[in-house]
């Protein structure tokens, strides 16, 4: 990668320091020197989190949310439009709907992939996003890897800090392969800082960055393998995430249930970069064994909230914000796949109402008669209020029981896969009826998992991921969309059995932000999808 676009920036020392102006070392001026001290260190650690930035808490993750069809966004901002334009919708009664402006999704998406549409290309935000956070965590391991840095305390004691604040890097690279290799067709492998360049034209396939990932994820787990001194980890960790993350699921998690999460991500990534018609038995088994090892319901995990003193959304730039104030709006697939009784509806859910979203004629996917409850008013997810709401930044307690359920329901363990739906649907207090014991066929079962992975999974990072998997985004002819889909007909009512042919790409294009200034080597994989 040429300096000139993944050039890592000053580490990111985000946070205000009391300390003396007469210090002859200040960790607030983020030179190389200071990363060199242990405070500066771990305020450089700190500052990946810095480095996501508004293209990722807020445009990334919904642009993941909005092509799982959970909510809509209308907004040409961010070429959000396009990035949720459907090819076709066809009504009960036969009429075909097509976009009343440009073409498929993917046709506009690689219209402005351009460095002259700046964030409204949508390909650049989250690459951009997670590049310079590998960056930053690489500026770490090179630090942390050097003789000359001096950490307090005896040997056990700093061997403890040096391999926490490894782990952190290698995790945050983990994170960052994993979600660029499952979402672009291709990536460069970037693991060397050296006088503030990553240099590196050799673009891989999307399956060899997700590998690399899962290589971060090993190097993870062997630093907190190190670990030996419990009391300095656990006071170390405090400092190395935003304090406004900690409370909720957030707070400091353990060297085991860290590598529990790390192996939840590693199912994930095996689980959602292949369509669930390419998964063999073997792949089901490798799903199981990891998630059964992976995240429970008591671990803690890695959190995002708003805050008024050194936010990172912005307060308002994050979708628990913007779906309360018409930015983003409920899909009506998503109450659709509600079942009948679901507290999670009666806690969540407002409405109906007469339609909206669709104002502006950009096309009829976009229309809702839904509104989310404030968590100030009983709500699970969206509010206005700041420090309400949580995301999770990686992966559930949830989202593991669901690869369990889904793997044992897929290799023929049906009930036993059951079990794990009505797990999650008790964790989340959904006060439905339990599904396991009933008999269940195979089909039905797998809807029960498809509903509640759409419901339970909500705001959870895998709409997106879910959707491609399952051949719900594929062209028409070629098995995919929605039947029996909930619409609003232009005339503001509700069809209730709808066909939509989402026509979505499955990977996107490397943004020509990196193209114009990286051209791919002779041996490189391809950098644009079909």
């Amino acid at each position: 990668m040429k300096k000139i676009f993944i050039t890592i920036l000053s580490a990111s020392l985000f946070f205000s320091c009391s300390k003396s102006s007469l210090d002859l070392l200040n960790p607030n001026e983020p030179t190389p020197a200071v990363l060199k001290t242990e405070e500066g260190l771990i305020r450089g650690t700190l500052g990946i989190y810095n480095k996501f930035g508004l293209e990722f808490w807020w445009i990334a993750l919904a642009n993941h949310d909005a092509m799982g069809d959970s909510y809509t966004i209308s907004a040409g901002n961010f070429s959000w439009r396009w990035v949720n334009q459907v090819s076709k919708v066809t009504l009960s009664n036969g009429t075909v709907l097509t976009p009343p402006q440009g073409g498929s999704q993917g046709q506009e998406l690689k219209n402005r992939n351009d460095r002259s549409f700046g964030n409204d290309n949508a390909f650049y935000n989250e690459w951009a996003a997670l590049y310079f956070v590998n960056n930053q965590a690489n500026q770490v391991l090179d630090v942390s890897a050097q003789n000359d840095l001096v950490m307090s305390g005896g040997a056990e004691e700093v061997a403890t800090k040096k391999a926490l604040i490894r782990a952190f890097a290698y995790w945050w690279k983990g994170y960052a392969y994993s979600r660029l290799g499952s979402i672009y067709i291709a990536g460069v492998q970037a693991d060397k800082f050296v006088d503030g360049t990553l240099m590196n034209s050799d673009f891989v396939t999307h399956d060899a960055i997700v590998k690399l990932g899962n290589d971060n994820f090993d190097a993870c787990v062997a630093e907190l393998n190190k670990v030996s001194n419990i009391s300095a980890y656990n006071v170390l960790f405090k400092r190395l995430v935003p304090d406004f993350t900690t409370s909720g699921k957030g707070g400091v998690i353990s060297p085991e249930a860290w590598k529990r999460h790390i192996s939840t991500y590693k199912a994930r990534n095996l689980l959602v970069n292949k369509k669930v018609a390419q998964m063999t038995n073997a792949d089901w088994t490798n799903v199981l064994n990891l998630a059964t090892a992976g995240i429970t319901k008591d671990d803690k995990i890695f959190t995002m909230r708003s805050a008024d003193v050194n936010d990172l959304v912005s307060i308002t730039a994050w979708s628990p914000y913007r779906l309360q104030i018409g930015w983003e709006n409920i899909s009506e697939r998503l109450i659709q796949d509600f079942k009948a009784g679901d507290e999670r509806y009666t806690r969540n859910i407002d409405g109906p109402y007469a339609a909206y979203g669709n104002e502006r004629n950009r096309g009829v996917q976009y229309a809702t008669r839904w509104y989310l409850y404030d968590v100030a008013d009983g709500g699970d997810w969206a509010s206005t209020i700041t420090g309400l709401a949580e995301l999770p930044v990686a992966c559930t307690y949830e989202e593991n029981a669901l690869m369990i359920a889904e793997a044992n329901i897929r290799l023929g363990n049906i009930d036993e896969g059951l079990k794990y739906v009505d797990a999650v649907r008790d964790y989340q207090q959904s006060g439905l009826a339990h599904v396991s014991g009933t008999g269940l066929s195979q089909a039905n079962a797998l809807e029960e998992l498809r509903r509640e992975r759409r419901i339970g999974l909500f705001l959870k990072n895998v709409a997106f991921y879910d959707a491609r998997r399952w051949n719900v985004t594929a062209p028409a002819a070629q098995g995919g969309g929605r039947q029996h889909a909930w619409v609003i007909k232009p005339d503001n009512t509700l069809d209730a059995d709808a066909t939509i042919e989402y026509n979505y790409l499955d990977y996107w294009d490397v943004p020509q932000n990196e193209l114009d200034f990286n051209t791919p080597s002779n041996t490189s994989a391809p950098v644009k999808s079909n």
